[in-house]
């Protein structure tokens, strides 16, 4: 399932350092997977970053296979 990302000046500390799902903002402690790149800025700084999903079948409804 495609689901667009949002811009990377507005993620959480834990979204944006890859330890949480961009999309449901659980801990990824048990496993994630890429879900493409949050692009933003703040002024001249880019914050473009990988951000990371629930694995699918975890209950995520962003990764949902139902």
């Amino acid at each position: 399932m495609s689901t667009a990302l949002p811009d990377a000046a507005t993620l959480s500390r834990p979204v944006y350092s890859g330890w949480a799902c961009v999309h449901c903002g659980e801990s990824l402690a048990r496993g994630g997977t890429p879900a493409g790149r949050a692009t933003g800025q703040i002024g001249a700084v880019r914050l473009d970053v990988d951000v990371y999903q629930c694995m699918p079948g975890r209950g995520c409804a962003a990764t949902s296979t139902t």
